[in-house]
C-alpha cells in the first residue's frame, strides 16, 4: 500500500517538475527567465485550482460509476472460498474496482474473539461480518465474506435486508472436502470424541451445514476449475454493480 507522504511527495515533484518545463518553454518564446517563471508560477496556480473544482464537480457526478456489492459466499470447509475470494479481488482490481475481502478465519481471531460455534454465535458471527461488509458496500466497494456460514436462517436474513447484496455458494461435495483436508481439520474432527485434538462443533461432521436454497449463483469447485470459478462469480458481481449504479 502506498503511504500518503509518498503521494504527497510525488504530486508535489510532479507539479515542480511541471512548473521547470513550462518556464524553460516560456523563457524561449519570451526571452526572459523572469517574465516566463512568472507566467508559470500563475499558469501552475490556475491549474491547481482548476483541478480542485473540476474534481468536485465530478464527485457529484454518478455517470459511469459502479455501485457497491456486499458479496456473501456459503460453503464447507475447504470448498475454496478464500482461495477464490483473494483470485475474485485480484480480477476485480485489474477492472478498477475497490474490494475488500473479509476472511472468516481472520475475523474471528479479532471482531468476533468472543463467539464460540453455536448456531447463536454463528449466526451472530455472520451478522458482524455482514454490517462491516455492508458499510463498505455503502463506500461504493465490493466486500466479499469468505466465510462457512452454515444456516440458511442467517442467510436469508442478510439477503432480505441488503438491496446491494449477492450470495454466493461454493459448493463441494462433503467427500471431496474431506479428501482434499489441506489444514487437517476434517481428519481431527472425525476423531473419537475423547481424543485430545478432536475439534467438536465441526460443520459438515458434527454440526449441520444446511443447503443454500436461495442463492444467486453456485459454483462446484469439484467440477470447474479456478478460472472458471473466478470467471462465474466476477461477472456475476459486475452485473450486481451496474444495477446498482448511482
Amino acid at each position: 500500500m502506498t503511504s500518503i507522504s509518498r503521494k504527497l511527495f510525488k504530486s508535489i515533484t510532479w507539479r515542480l517538475t511541471a512548473l521547470f518545463v513550462l518556464t524553460a518553454v516560456g523563457y524561449l518564446f519570451l526571452g526572459s527567465a523572469t517574465v516566463a517563471g512568472q507566467v508559470a508560477i500563475v499558469y501552475t496556480i490556475i491549474q491547481v485550482l482548476l483541478f480542485y473544482f473540476h474534481e468536485e464537480v465530478w464527485e457529484k457526478i454518478r455517470w459511469g460509476t459502479m455501485g457497491g456489492v456486499a458479496v456473501q459466499f456459503t460453503g464447507l470447509s475447504g470448498a475454496g472460498k478464500s482461495t477464490i475470494a483473494l483470485a475474485v479481488q485480484e480480477e476485480l482490481s485489474r477492472r478498477g474496482f475497490e474490494v475488500e475481502v473479509i476472511d472468516g478465519d481472520e475475523y474471528r481471531t479479532n471482531l468476533c474473539c468472543d463467539l464460540g460455534f453455536s448456531k447463536e454465535d454463528r449466526i451472530e458471527n455472520i451478522r458482524r461480518l455482514s454490517f462491516v461488509a455492508h458499510k463498505l458496500a455503502g463506500q461504493g466497494k465490493v466486500s466479499i465474506i469468505a466465510a462457512i456460514n452454515p444456516f440458511e436462517e442467517s442467510r436469508e436474513f442478510l439477503k432480505n435486508h441488503a438491496s446491494d447484496h449477492l450470495s454466493v455458494h461454493i459448493d463441494v461435495p462433503i467427500e471431496v472436502a474431506i479428501e482434499r483436508d489441506v489444514k487437517g481439520l476434517y481428519a481431527k474432527a472425525l476423531l473419537p470424541a475423547d481424543d485430545p485434538n478432536h475439534i467438536p462443533n465441526f460443520t459438515g461432521i458434527s454440526d449441520p451445514f444446511e443447503v443454500p436454497k436461495n442463492v444467486d449463483l453456485t459454483v462446484d469447485t469439484s467440477k470447474l476449475n479456478l478460472g472458471e470459478c473466478v470467471g462465474r462469480v466476477v461477472q456475476c458481481i459486475v452485473k450486481q454493480a451496474k444495477r446498482r449504479k448511482s
